[in-house]
């Protein structure tokens, strides 16, 4: 006779000792918790029993009840509602808390209309190690772009709160440009600069409640420093912080599992812009979409497999439901002509 203990999803089986009053009284001593299966032996018909519903519990992981639930909407999806016009052509702020502004090592190449609105409104503005360095040419090139036009004399841009990062990219003249503003260094080699400012970012985030952070890089540079940042996208979902990577042409964040609403501004809608979405580090497997051209129903996206490229709106509102996480990316940032021209009438 063998006997099968049940330990909630999972079993352990153990052999009694010989004879039934042995394996009786190991019985006795083991307490509640056993169910029996009997092993009959060759030649002889096995005995018909009604089968207890919870007798194969072990043959499922709590993993997959918990992905069949939320698969079936026993389990309601987390939802989440993104307005990606707040950083494109509508208000230029997050959240009710404000946002954090981040400068990364990278040419700054979002319009600058839309970079001056973006800070003017940030709550927090940080730089990170040779980031400075493309900062302090953008708010020269603005200050000599103002004198050359000879436009009248401005509000200069609000000042960088904290420079952070090992520092083995800032120069010693963007030292001296910024000398009174607070440095916080971060030697750790284990982690990008990117990751490290996050981490300083942190606590001040969550003492003034902000989840929003912007961040100015460059798509343009090489896939190693493009990884990375998608990689911090991952990182910082844990602190519960929503991180949107801008760079010349396009708005690129994380959507975690559950279901998503994005209100997609009506211009990218009638101009038929790329959105994209990219099942970076693993797989999903239940990807259902309703608002794009080329909808998704019920697909697994994949490396090796299938990715959504290249598609594009067909309404104002686009909904994902996915069991994993995606980066989603969108086409953007074609209305600095319509902002130069609003000007001069």
């Amino acid at each position: 006779m063998i006997l099968v203990k049940l330990y909630g999803t999972g079993c352990c089986t153990m052999t009694a000792a010989c004879g039934p009053g042995s394996a009786l009284n190991w019985m006795r001593r083991s307490g509640h918790g056993f169910g029996l299966i009997r092993v009959t032996r060759v030649g002889r018909p096995a005995r018909q029993r009604t089968t207890h519903p919870t007798t194969h519990r072990f043959l499922c992981t709590k993993t997959t009840i918990g992905f069949r639930q939320q698969m079936d909407h026993t389990i309601p999806p987390k939802e989440f509602k993104w307005t990606p016009g707040n950083l494109i052509n509508e208000h230029f702020k997050l959240g009710d808390h404000g946002h954090v502004c981040v400068v990364l090592n990278r040419q700054i190449q979002v319009p600058a209309h839309v970079v001056k609105l973006l800070w003017k409104n940030a709550a927090v503005r940080c730089a990170v190690d040779g980031g400075s360095n493309h900062w302090r040419d953008f708010v020269v090139g603005q200050a000599m772009a103002k004198k050359s036009n000879g436009s009248a004399a401005t509000t200069p841009l609000e000042p960088l709160d904290v420079i952070t990062g090992d520092f083995d990219s800032i120069t010693e003249d963007t030292v001296d440009f910024f000398k009174t503003t607070p440095k916080v260094h971060t030697p750790d080699q284990d982690a990008t600069d990117f990751t490290k400012a996050m981490a300083v970012l942190q606590p001040l985030m969550a003492k003034r409640k902000i989840q929003d952070v912007v961040v100015f890089h460059d798509t343009s540079g090489r896939l190693d420093q493009v990884m990375a940042n998608l990689n911090t996208l991952y990182k910082s979902q844990k602190d519960n912080c929503n991180v949107f990577l801008l760079s010349g042409d396009s708005v690129t964040w994380l959507l975690r599992p559950g279901k998503h609403t994005i209100q997609v501004p009506i211009d990218l809608v009638t101009s038929q812009r790329w959105c994209s979405l990219m099942p970076v580090g693993s797989s999903a497997h239940n990807v259902t979409t309703t608002g794009l051209k080329w909808n998704l129903y019920h697909a697994q996206l994949e490396f090796g497999g299938m990715v959504s490229t290249s598609n594009t709106y067909s309404t104002e509102f686009v909904q994902v439901e996915t069991d994993a996480n995606l980066i989603w990316s969108m086409g953007a940032y074609e209305f600095e002509d319509k902002v130069r021209q609003a000007a001069k009438t």
